[in-house]
Protein backbone atom coordinates (compact mmCIF):
# COMPACT_ATOMS: atom_id res chain seq x y z
CA UNK A 1 0.00 0.00 0.00
CA UNK A 2 1.40 3.47 -0.82
CA UNK A 3 1.10 5.46 2.09
CA UNK A 4 0.94 9.43 2.79
CA UNK A 5 0.60 11.70 5.33
CA UNK A 6 -2.10 14.53 4.84
CA UNK A 7 -3.72 17.09 7.00
CA UNK A 8 -7.43 17.54 7.56
CA UNK A 9 -8.74 21.02 6.33
CA UNK A 10 -12.30 20.46 6.73
CA UNK A 11 -15.00 17.76 7.72
CA UNK A 12 -18.09 17.82 6.09
CA UNK A 13 -20.17 14.63 7.10
CA UNK A 14 -18.87 11.56 6.35
CA UNK A 15 -15.94 13.61 4.70
CA UNK A 16 -12.73 14.97 5.71
CA UNK A 17 -10.89 17.17 3.20
CA UNK A 18 -7.14 16.72 3.54
CA UNK A 19 -4.57 18.28 1.59
CA UNK A 20 -1.23 16.04 0.90
CA UNK A 21 2.08 17.64 -0.29
CA UNK A 22 3.80 15.57 -3.86
CA UNK A 23 6.93 14.73 -2.90
CA UNK A 24 9.11 15.40 -6.10
CA UNK A 25 11.97 13.39 -5.08
CA UNK A 26 12.81 10.53 -3.25
CA UNK A 27 14.96 11.93 -0.52
CA UNK A 28 18.48 9.72 -1.12
CA UNK A 29 19.61 12.26 -3.72
CA UNK A 30 21.61 14.93 -1.55
CA UNK A 31 24.63 14.77 -3.70
CA UNK A 32 22.35 16.56 -6.29
CA UNK A 33 22.75 14.38 -9.75
CA UNK A 34 19.16 13.14 -9.68
CA UNK A 35 17.39 14.77 -12.42
CA UNK A 36 14.30 14.19 -10.30
CA UNK A 37 15.13 16.33 -7.95
CA UNK A 38 15.82 18.99 -10.22
CA UNK A 39 12.38 18.27 -12.42
CA UNK A 40 10.78 18.82 -8.76
CA UNK A 41 12.79 22.31 -8.56
CA UNK A 42 11.42 23.29 -11.52
CA UNK A 43 8.19 22.52 -11.34
CA UNK A 44 7.43 22.38 -7.58
CA UNK A 45 5.28 21.03 -5.55
CA UNK A 46 1.70 21.34 -5.71
CA UNK A 47 -0.89 20.92 -2.93
CA UNK A 48 -3.68 18.62 -3.63
CA UNK A 49 -6.92 18.85 -1.34
CA UNK A 50 -9.54 15.91 -2.21
CA UNK A 51 -12.22 14.14 -0.46
CA UNK A 52 -11.95 10.83 1.88
CA UNK A 53 -14.56 9.11 4.09
CA UNK A 54 -13.36 10.73 7.71
CA UNK A 55 -13.44 6.54 9.33
CA UNK A 56 -11.08 8.15 11.96
CA UNK A 57 -13.66 10.98 12.38
CA UNK A 58 -10.27 13.24 12.37
CA UNK A 59 -11.14 17.12 13.03
CA UNK A 60 -9.53 19.64 11.56
CA UNK A 61 -5.98 20.37 11.66
CA UNK A 62 -5.20 16.52 12.07
CA UNK A 63 -2.77 14.87 10.86
CA UNK A 64 -3.60 11.35 9.34
CA UNK A 65 -1.87 8.70 7.45
CA UNK A 66 -4.00 8.23 3.56
CA UNK A 67 -3.74 4.94 1.28
CA UNK A 68 -4.17 3.66 -1.86
CA UNK A 69 -4.28 0.08 -2.27
CA UNK A 70 -1.13 -1.55 -3.98
CA UNK A 71 -1.85 -1.78 -7.70
CA UNK A 72 -4.39 0.75 -7.93
CA UNK A 73 -2.42 2.81 -9.89
CA UNK A 74 -1.22 0.56 -12.82
CA UNK A 75 -5.31 -0.59 -12.98
CA UNK A 76 -6.22 3.22 -12.91
CA UNK A 77 -3.45 4.18 -15.60
CA UNK A 78 -5.05 1.20 -17.49
CA UNK A 79 -8.48 1.90 -17.07
CA UNK A 80 -7.64 5.57 -18.66
CA UNK A 81 -5.09 4.78 -20.93
CA UNK A 82 -4.53 0.97 -21.74
CA UNK A 83 -8.28 0.66 -22.60
CA UNK A 84 -9.22 3.26 -24.64
CA UNK A 85 -6.38 2.93 -26.71
CA UNK A 86 -6.72 -1.12 -26.98
CA UNK A 87 -10.31 -0.47 -28.01
CA UNK A 88 -9.24 2.04 -30.61
CA UNK A 89 -6.90 -0.55 -31.96
CA UNK A 90 -9.18 -3.35 -32.15
CA UNK A 91 -11.81 -1.07 -33.54
CA UNK A 92 -9.69 0.35 -36.54
CA UNK A 93 -8.37 -3.52 -37.40
CA UNK A 94 -11.86 -4.85 -37.86
CA UNK A 95 -13.12 -2.28 -39.49
CA UNK A 96 -9.83 -1.74 -41.82
CA UNK A 97 -11.23 -5.93 -42.61
CA UNK A 98 -14.71 -5.43 -42.91
CA UNK A 99 -14.97 -1.97 -45.01
CA UNK A 100 -11.82 -0.52 -45.68
CA UNK A 101 -10.40 2.90 -44.39
CA UNK A 102 -14.02 4.23 -43.66
CA UNK A 103 -14.94 1.27 -41.56
CA UNK A 104 -11.46 1.65 -40.13
CA UNK A 105 -11.78 5.08 -38.49
CA UNK A 106 -15.95 4.38 -38.13
CA UNK A 107 -14.80 1.36 -35.79
CA UNK A 108 -12.07 3.10 -33.91
CA UNK A 109 -14.06 5.63 -33.46
CA UNK A 110 -17.07 3.35 -31.71
CA UNK A 111 -14.33 1.62 -29.91
CA UNK A 112 -12.89 4.97 -28.04
CA UNK A 113 -16.60 5.73 -27.43
CA UNK A 114 -16.93 2.11 -25.91
CA UNK A 115 -14.03 2.63 -23.56
CA UNK A 116 -15.77 5.52 -22.51
CA UNK A 117 -19.01 4.04 -22.02
CA UNK A 118 -17.22 1.40 -19.75
CA UNK A 119 -15.11 3.94 -17.72
CA UNK A 120 -18.56 5.30 -16.50
CA UNK A 121 -19.36 1.97 -14.77
CA UNK A 122 -15.53 2.38 -13.10
CA UNK A 123 -15.91 5.68 -11.73
CA UNK A 124 -18.32 4.22 -9.73
CA UNK A 125 -15.88 1.78 -7.75
CA UNK A 126 -14.49 3.03 -4.46
CA UNK A 127 -11.53 0.52 -4.87
CA UNK A 128 -9.06 2.67 -6.06
CA UNK A 129 -10.13 5.53 -3.60
CA UNK A 130 -7.73 7.02 -1.26
CA UNK A 131 -9.01 5.98 2.36
CA UNK A 132 -7.96 6.97 5.54
CA UNK A 133 -5.65 4.62 7.87
CA UNK A 134 -4.64 5.84 11.13
CA UNK A 135 -3.79 9.04 12.99
CA UNK A 136 -0.25 10.59 12.34
CA UNK A 137 2.24 12.90 14.33
CA UNK A 138 5.12 12.73 12.35
CA UNK A 139 6.04 14.63 9.17
CA UNK A 140 5.02 14.82 5.83
CA UNK A 141 6.04 12.37 3.02
CA UNK A 142 5.59 8.87 0.94
CA UNK A 143 5.79 5.73 2.65
CA UNK A 144 5.93 2.73 0.95
CA UNK A 145 5.18 -0.19 2.48
CA UNK A 146 5.32 -3.81 1.01
CA UNK A 147 2.56 -6.34 1.63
Amino acid sequence: MLEQNAIVLKTEGNQAWVEARESGACGSCGSGGCSTRRLAEIFGRRERAFAVDNVLKATQGDQVIIGIPAGALWKSAFRLYGLPLLMMIAGALAGQHMGGDLGAVALAVLGLLFANWAQKFWRASRAWQPVMLRHSGGQAGFIVKSC
